[in-house]
């Protein structure tokens, strides 16, 4: 039995010695979000004033030490936590290791870099507050582009951040921007594009059956995520020294990737800032003739001659249009991002019934949303002070609605071109329209996962130019928004 249990204890340190890299990182990963989740949803994480200046060793006096959440919790403190948690039940030869064991992991996370690119960022650490735009109107990838854009014009774009500088925020944000993308909107288009497979009671169809819970499992997600993103912001994860507070998120001093950043991304993003309720008025709230001037003097700045003189005419006319032509504003329906609680859980609920369900039902909805902010249906406005929210709005809900309108017109006895190719290629097999995925599914798509984002993207960012502050506040001073204090 001993020389079994000796075989077992070097079998451990061996497994501890050989561990890869990117197991231990992701390890790391796995136990630190877990915890904190665990943790937060428990109750029994405190809060970041309950925790006071810790000293660990009798007349040796340590730096001063703050709790602070996931914004500033790195990998590295996270991991430290973790592995002093554990250690008491590791074997006794594995425990008196534990300071090499240590030292490993954090040089391995040292040498392990990722580019900021591939990072995406929570909006408190690009500079916005709880009052900013881009905390109502994001998805996961506006909210990466907005980064982006602005990582790109404080020059931090070919950033390498060590892993162990990775902050749990940033591990978070990019998880759920990588699970959008790769699952969230597949499965949506899906959902959107089953068949009815067979009808079981008037307009119930097994495909509805089906696509429901997909739809409202992406929409339980969406939430989840939600919650636990500000519960991490405003817990107390783990505390950190100054130093280790002031380096999250940091990349490595004079190394880069080589990244060539298109020339069109730096021009844009030298001309917009993260949107401000107080100091810089959003993009989506400019009027149409701002963006048709500023879109004017830009082509007239890239032409010569008698192009640029066309340009001027062309101008000219189109504001004369804008200008001459009204518009009642408030029949636009309210954006589905505005809308209340009762309002979103209505449109998702009913998105599946026949002929009313998608489009449609968000027109009625965002008229009656308009209705109770009192807003007048018969007040008109010259299309030039339209505001470009309300375009975009105006923009989603015809394409939507054309949308919903084809689908009917394929069920009322029209053939759905997969049905029809089907046909086509194989006559006589007796494939019905019932049977093969709706098109509108992918038809759609551009609307809600191109249009939505874009519109996103204008809310959340305003023009440079129209900063109020002579000083704009970059992202890298880091305004702390948590409840944790120095």
């Amino acid at each position: 039995m001993t020389k079994l249990s000796e075989r077992r204890t070097l079998t451990e340190q061996r497994r501890f010695r050989q561990a890869p890299r990117r197991t231990v990182v992701t390890a790391v990963a796995v136990i630190a979000i877990t915890l904190a989740v665990v943790g937060i949803s428990s109750g029994t994480v405190p809060s970041a004033r309950s925790v006071p200046m810790s000293t660990s060793m009798p007349g040796a006096v340590d730096p001063p030490r703050e709790c602070v959440g996931s914004r500033f919790a790195t990998f590295g403190a996270i991991y430290d936590r973790v592995f002093d948690a554990v250690t008491p039940r590791l074997p006794a030869a594995v425990r008196s290791r534990s300071a090499e064991i240590k030292k490993a992991a954090h040089r391995d996370m040292e040498r392990l870099r990722v580019s900021r690119l591939a990072v995406s960022s929570h909006p408190y650490d690009l500079g916005a507050d709880e009052n900013s735009p881009v905390m109502t109107y994001r998805d996961p990838i506006s909210q990466w582009i907005v980064s982006k854009l602005i990582d790109v014009r404080e020059g931090r774009a070919g950033e390498a951040i060590p892993v162990e500088n990775l902050t749990l925020a940033q591990a978070v944000e990019s998880a759920w921007l990588y699970m959008y993308v790769t699952v969230m909107i597949p499965a949506s288009v899906a959902a959107r594009s089953m068949p009815a497979i067979a009808t079981i009671a008037g307009p119930l169809t097994v495909g509805a059956l089906v696509s429901m819970p997909i739809l409202l499992g992406v929409y339980g997600a969406t939430q989840i995520y939600q919650a636990i993103s500000k519960r991490l912001i405003d817990a107390c994860i783990v505390s950190v020294t100054r130093e280790q507070r002031d380096r999250a998120g940091r990349g490595v001093r004079d190394l880069r990737f080589a990244y060539p950043i298109p020339d069109v991304v730096k021009d844009i993003s030298g001309q917009v800032m993260l949107a401000d309720a107080q100091s810089c008025r959003p993009i989506g709230d400019l009027p149409l003739t701002r963006i048709a001037t500023r879109t004017s003097d830009y082509l007239q700045s890239i032409s010569t001659g008698a192009q640029r003189q066309r340009i001027r005419t062309a101008t000219a006319d189109l504001q004369r249009f804008m200008k001459s032509t009204t518009v009642p504003a408030n029949l636009i329906p309210a954006d589905p991002a505005d809308f209340t609680v009762i309002e979103k859980a209505l449109s998702m609920g009913l998105s599946q019934v026949p002929f009313v369900g998608g489009a449609p039902l968000d027109i009625v909805l965002g008229l009656n949303h308009n209705r109770n902010q009192k807003k007048d249906f018969a007040d008109r406005v010259p299309l030039e002070s339209l505001s470009v929210t309300k375009s975009l709005t105006a923009a989603y809900y015809a394409y939507g609605l054309a949308t919903s309108m084809v689908e009917i017109a394929w069920r009322q006895g029209g053939m759905d071109p997969a049905a029809a190719v089907i046909d086509q290629l194989l006559p006589g097999l007796g494939v019905t329209p019932d049977m093969l995925p709706r098109t509108t599914g992918l038809v759609g798509a551009p609307n809600l996962y191109g249009l939505v984002v874009f519109h996103n993207v204008v809310r959340s960012l305003c023009l440079a130019e129209d900063s109020a502050v002579s000083h704009p506040r970059t992202s890298g001073e880091r305004v702390p928004v948590t409840r944790a204090r120095w």
